[in-house]
């Protein structure tokens, strides 16, 4: 039971901060502001919905939902490390680019075609490039903001948790 009320506790908290994140603007710890009504709206929609199914899942004992949260929060933190950390360390090119294309459309929901990473720098350029990040800059490269940071290590956190309180 004090499982179930931490890996909920945990839950509920990262759906909190990536929403008021995303809504309210703490320039220069988030870029908020440079988000535009759409996308705000859409961010906060999607992951209203897929953090919300992992915390009602978790919260109420729901069987198919309890595996959903157990694989949801690790699938996202996957995503967040290629949408943010890969690209920060490395410069994918050639055939390993072409991967990280399609791996990156399918983190971000960017299925234009055609250079995925080079529409996430110019959106990252646009978003959060003014933002305050612990890490030095890397020309030409995402760098993992402070907002996002936290993020993360607050994903992983939950996921462990989230496992730990189903077994």
């Amino acid at each position: 039971m004090k499982q179930t009320i931490v890996a909920v506790g945990c839950q509920v908290a990262l759906l909190a901060y990536h929403q008021v994140t995303t809504f309210v603007d703490f320039f220069p710890f988030n870029g908020a502001r440079f988000y535009s009504r759409k996308e705000r709206a859409v961010k906060m929609g999607v992951n209203l919905l897929l953090m919300g199914l992992a915390v009602v899942g978790t919260a109420l004992g729901i069987p198919v939902l309890l595996r959903y949260a157990c694989i949801y929060y690790f699938v996202l933190f996957a995503i967040e490390l290629i949408i943010w950390w890969v690209p920060y360390f490395f410069a994918p090119t050639g055939a390993w680019r072409r991967v990280y294309n399609g791996l990156l459309a399918l983190g971000t929901s960017d299925f234009q075609g055609g250079d995925t990473l080079g529409r996430w720098l110019a959106m990252h350029q646009r978003i959060h490039s003014a933002t305050t990040t612990l890490l030095p800059a890397r020309p030409g490269r995402i760098v993992p903001n402070l907002e996002h940071t936290l993020l993360h290590a607050a994903t992983l956190v939950t996921a462990l948790v989230t496992l730990w309180a189903q077994s």
